[in-house]
């Protein structure tokens, strides 16, 4: 896997990208692929929808070229998310549900009748229009500081924008590589971020763990975690040491748990298995950790099993991102697992769901 940078990840950067992208190489492959993504909903789940899947992941893994990915792959990417940035200020959602939008890696939207939130808006060296999304967000949640779930060019966007912003609480340091990890003789992750970066705002804060919050008027309950082992030690039973938080949130009715790059193993019992949880964020991984997952959360109503095609994480890592590694655990619409009573709905950048 490729290194954790210091409040960032190292991304392989494709810098032709954004000239690409003002010429001529917006080829007809990539707009005929959006138009079919248009044509079959999220929440199709007849063959159809498998087979766009499969198609996308054809259609990545076609891109690959050296260390990254050819142009073609970041402009379908910005074709998806210049119609979601359309879609969410224009869209009114009924009063009692929540509409979600997927947008990049564990980055997501919902909007609520009267709020929007996001989390883990991040990786606008991949889309450079990310940190616009802001201007329409009241909170932004960020389960953990890598560069693709916390992006300082959204974080500073979003504080202009009067965004309050939600960071874990953990207390941190460097070490010796330079990453940051959990240490209690550390600095907490709030102050340090302020100081590294002069951020001065009172919008810039961590909230007390385990308890519920209220945020502008939504119910946000903080759970300290564990990262999942990014292949730092061959043992199994390691734990990550990098901060991260899983956050339960009640927007006007509907509950959202994110797991961020949540660990399924906690150093604590946590409550979840007597929550109503109508939408579970994972981080899509193994059947093993899939299942893991569902154990602790076995209420889940619906489960959007992200961080596909991350494309910072470069080519080598395409069997932990690409769809055929959620469809192992897919049976039309559901999770194969738990007698198929969990629907299970693999999402494509830009996609959105009504819950």
């Amino acid at each position: 896997m490729v290194g954790f940078a210091v409040l960032g990840f190292k991304t392989l950067r494709n810098k032709l990208f954004y000239s690409a992208v003002s010429t001529k190489l917006l080829l007809g492959e990539e707009f005929g692929l959006n138009d079919k993504i248009n044509s079959i909903l999220a929440e199709d789940v007849s063959q159809k929808r498998v087979e766009l899947l499969k198609q996308i992941d054809d259609f990545v893994k076609g891109s690959v070229s050296g260390k990254g990915f050819s142009p073609r792959v970041y402009s379908l990417i910005k074709i998806r998310l210049d119609q979601a940035f359309k879609e969410i200020p224009n869209t009114k959602v009924p009063k009692g549900k929540v509409k979600i939008w997927y947008i990049y890696n564990m980055g997501v939207i919902a909007k609520s009748e009267d709020k929007t939130i996001a989390f883990d808006l991040a990786s606008s060296d991949i889309y450079s229009n990310l940190a616009d999304f802001t201007k329409y967000i009241d909170i932004f949640l960020i389960t953990h500081p890598h560069g693709d779930h916390l992006d300082l060019k959204v974080v500073k966007e979003a504080l202009k924008n009067g965004v309050m912003v939600i960071v874990p609480g953990d207390k941190v340091l460097f070490d010796e590589t330079g990453q940051l990890i959990k240490d209690d003789k550390g600095e907490d992750l709030v102050s340090l971020i302020k100081r590294r970066q002069g951020i001065d705002s009172e919008n810039f804060i961590s909230l007390k763990l385990r308890e519920k919050t209220m945020v502008r008027g939504v119910e946000i309950t903080v759970y300290p975690s564990n990262h999942i082992n990014p292949g730092l030690s061959e043992d199994p039973n390691s734990i990550a040491p990098f901060p991260v938080t899983w956050y339960y949130v009640d927007l006007s009715g509907v509950t959202i748990l994110h797991m961020g790059d949540g660990d399924y193993r906690f150093n604590y019992q946590p409550d979840f298995s007597r929550k109503k949880v109508d939408v579970f964020i994972t981080h899509n991984a193994d059947p093993k950790t899939n299942d893991s997952l569902v154990k602790l959360v076995p209420n889940a109503k619906t489960i959007l099993p992200l961080h596909t095609w991350e494309l910072g994480h470069g080519p080598g890592n395409i069997s932990n991102m690409d769809y055929k590694n959620v469809l192992d655990d897919y049976a039309n619409g559901y999770y194969k697992g738990v007698g198929g009573k969990i629907r299970f709905m693999p999402m494509i950048w830009g996609e959105s769901l009504l819950f």
